[in-house]
C-alpha cells in the first residue's frame, strides 16, 4: 500500500514538472509571436484535444465498469456474510437448547445429591437411635421413593 502511494506521488510530480515545462516552452515561444500566429499554433493542437477527451471518456467507462464490477462483489460478499451469521444464529440456538439441558440435568443431580444426603443422613440416624428408629427410616424411605420419582421421571 505504500509503494502504491509513493509511485502515485512520483506520477504526480513528474505530471506536473512536465506540464511547467510545456507552459514555459509555449509561453517562450508564442510571446513574440501575433494574435493569429498564436491562433494557428493553437489549432494544430484540436486533433490532440479530441484524443485526450476521448481517452478520458473511455476512463471514465472503465471506471464504471470497475465500479459495477465492485458492486457486484460487495453483493455477493453481503450476501455470504447473511447466509453465515444465520449459520451462527442456528448454532447458537442449538448451543442454548443444549446449555438448557445440561442446566436441567445439573439440577436433577443437585436434588438427587441433596436426597442422598438426607437418606444417608436419617439411615445414620436410625442405626444409632433406637427410641426413633422408625420415623427415621420411614424419612428415609421417602426420600427414597423421591429419588425414585425423580429418576423415573428421567427415564420417561
Amino acid at each position: 500500500m505504500a509503494m502504491k502511494n509513493i509511485k502515485l506521488k512520483l506520477i504526480s510530480i513528474i505530471s506536473i514538472i512536465f506540464i511547467i515545462i510545456g507552459w514555459f516552452i509555449t509561453y517562450n515561444t508564442l510571446k513574440n509571436q501575433s494574435y493569429e500566429e498564436r491562433g494557428t499554433f493553437g489549432d494544430m493542437f484540436g486533433g490532440l484535444n479530441t484524443l485526450f477527451s476521448g481517452l478520458a471518456f473511455c476512463g471514465i467507462i472503465i471506471s464504471i465498469v470497475m465500479q459495477s464490477e465492485e458492486l457486484r462483489l460487495q453483493r455477493e460478499e453481503i450476501k455470504a456474510n447473511r447466509e453465515e451469521l444465520k449459520r451462527t444464529a442456528l448454532a447458537q440456538e442449538e448451543q442454548g437448547k443444549y446449555l438448557n439441558r445440561q442446566a436441567e440435568n445439573l439440577k436433577q443431580s443437585a436434588k438427587l445429591s441433596a436426597l442422598n444426603t438426607l437418606v444417608n443422613y436419617y439411615s445414620d440416624w436410625a442405626k444409632v437411635n433406637n427410641t426413633n428408629r422408625v420415623a427415621y427410616i420411614n424419612k428415609a424411605d421417602k426420600y427414597v421413593r423421591q429419588i425414585e420419582d425423580i429418576l423415573n421421571q428421567k427415564n420417561d
